[in-house]
């Protein structure tokens, strides 16, 4: 499960990280410590001459909350900031942006919560160099047909997880699907066949460590560095 994460990259280290031709005017966003389901967030696609006027990779804005083209309205996409990898092939929600619309979720790092004895104690997960997350995501366009062809689209996106990996069973039984460089190349080309995502998916994540941090994470409306702080003591 991925359910708050942190971006807190500035521009031109995503530019960097990720390849990035094109920056969306509405993409260019402040440091983010808790992102949560159902805000707005920046995703990298893929863009080429047949479904857009410039080609590269684009730095843009969607609600992470995945709403199908079918949906009735885009409250559904609240339970659908998650995508397991398993069924993500198959589920309908998620089928056709599996097929047609990937895309990389930046991130420095997620909270999970861990539970021991009934207690949950928030941690921190971020890579063991400090170097940028690429989160698997997939994304969606929607819009409201009954008001006809002039409604404004919704761009969404959720978030591919797998199960836990070696020491990070420890923490959680799931985890997002984190890609290195070269799995997150396949993951973003059109021409990948559905043999190719699935080795991407299952190639191993970066190195990764964790710390904990306190518990006003787990309130959307804290913000600020001191949520990544490790817990003293």
């Amino acid at each position: 499960m991925c359910g708050r994460y942190a971006n807190f990259l500035t521009e031109q280290e995503l530019i960097d990280a990720f390849e990035i031709a094109i920056v969306a005017d509405d993409a260019r966003l402040s440091p983010r410590y808790n992102i949560a389901h159902t805000q707005e967030a920046a995703i990298v696609v893929a863009r080429t001459r047949e479904n857009s006027a410039a080609e590269g990779r684009s730095l843009e804005l969607a609600r992470w909350g995945l709403v199908p083209s079918w949906a009735k309205d885009p409250s559904v996409g609240s339970r659908m900031f998650n995508a397991r990898s398993e069924t993500v092939a198959e589920k309908p929600s998620f089928r056709a942006a599996f097929a047609k619309r990937r895309c990389l979720v930046p991130a420095s790092g997620y909270y999970e919560w861990r539970t021991q004895a009934g207690v949950k104690t928030p941690y921190f997960i971020h890579s063991r160099d400090e170097s940028p997350l690429a989160f698997a995501g997939l994304f969606e366009f929607w819009r409201d047909k009954a008001k006809g062809d002039d409604a404004p689209w919704l761009a969404s996106f959720s978030i591919v997880t797998t199960a836990a990996r070696g020491a990070m069973e420890e923490i959680h039984d799931r985890q997002p699907v984190m890609l290195t460089r070269g799995e997150a190349d396949a993951w973003l080309d059109p021409a990948s066949s559905p043999d190719d995502l699935m080795a991407a998916i299952a190639a191993p994540a970066p190195e990764l460590a964790w710390h904990e941090v306190g518990r006003e994470v787990g309130n959307v409306r804290h913000q600020g560095a001191e949520l990544i702080a490790p817990v003293s003591g």
